[in-house]
């Protein structure tokens, strides 16, 4: 066996091993294919035998010098000189990579064909669009609103003026003896009583300093110590903060009230079955959908006017 030995066929060796001072199994074998020294009395089996004849024992990669030693048998298996064998490879170069080629798609790849905005040049996703510091934080800047978008509609349903304290304390507990922190930060915000010099946090802080040890909730007697806490932290007096807080009165509720919709509030516009009173559910006539709901006047809540 005469060992091929020269400069390119080395390179050829380092190409295929990324520099590497080994070569692996798969790579001998991708090698063989590329330089297509393969044929009926050199197969992808005899490759195989070849590597782990040409590794130590127990090795998974071969070097430069057992390399050579392979390149010697494969020469052997075509009857060929291992000089001729090297020089075959080396005149391949490099690795060869491949890959699939999609086909033409017409009315992707013409443009000419596009029609709607994609016939414009295609929508743009950063236009007009307000940068977002990260998922769940804030915007970096105010957002600017849109033209011509129209805002919900908030109704609330305030409650008259409360006589006592204790009044508005059970109105927000719905008569229970306890209020938990929520709520008392609730009643806060409601009466208006936060400014710069009482704060949500603040708030947070005073309950947590007039609940019992342990507790969850506040009672009545409580309640009212907070309050007290509050004016010091305000610098007023605890009849100004009673007194807003009684003014503002029981529980405030706010939901969003749907806009005038045309075609479904003017009735003089329906049609088909709808414009004869709408559908029957019996067939006969005798009932029909308008028993099965109350659409008279009601608050935010449902509670008829």
């Amino acid at each position: 066996m005469v060992e091929a030995s020269s400069a390119d066929l080395q390179a050829v060796f380092k190409q295929y091993t990324a520099n590497a001072a080994e070569m692996d199994g798969k790579t001998f074998a991708k090698l063989a294919k590329d330089t297509k020294i393969l044929d009926k009395k050199l197969t992808a089996t005899d490759i195989d035998l070849i590597f782990a004849k040409s590794k130590q024992k127990a090795a998974r990669k071969i070097n430069y010098a057992e390399f050579q030693k392979a390149v010697g048998f494969c020469a052997e298996k075509k009857g060929c000189t291992a000089a001729d064998l090297s020089g075959a490879i080396a005149s391949h170069g490099g690795p060869a990579f491949s890959g699939t080629k999609a086909d033409n798609v017409k009315f992707h790849d013409d443009k000419n064909l596009y029609t709607g905005v994609h016939a414009k040049g295609g929508p743009t996703t950063v236009d007009s669009v307000h940068p977002v510091a990260s998922f769940g934080g804030a915007p970096a800047e105010p957002v600017e609103e849109v033209k011509g978008a129209k805002k919900a509609k908030v109704a609330t349903t305030a409650a008259e003026p409360a006589g006592s304290v204790d009044d508005v304390f059970y109105s927000y507990t719905s008569k229970a003896q306890e209020m938990e922190g929520k709520t008392f930060a609730k009643l806060a915000k409601d009466t208006k009583i936060l400014d710069k010099k009482l704060t949500a946090t603040d708030i947070d802080l005073i309950f947590a300093k007039i609940k019992a040890k342990g507790a969850r909730k506040i009672n009545l007697a409580q309640f009212k110590d907070g309050l007290k806490h509050c004016a010091d932290k305000k610098g007023v007096t605890l009849d100004v903060v009673e007194e807003k807080v009684k003014a503002h009165g029981g529980i405030t509720f706010a939901g969003t009230k749907a806009e005038a919709v045309k075609y479904h509030d003017d009735k003089s516009l329906y049609t088909g079955v709808h414009g004869k009173g709408g559908p029957s559910t019996t067939g006969d006539g005798t009932q029909d959908l308008s028993a099965l709901a109350d659409r008279s006047a009601a608050d935010v809540r449902g509670i008829k006017k």
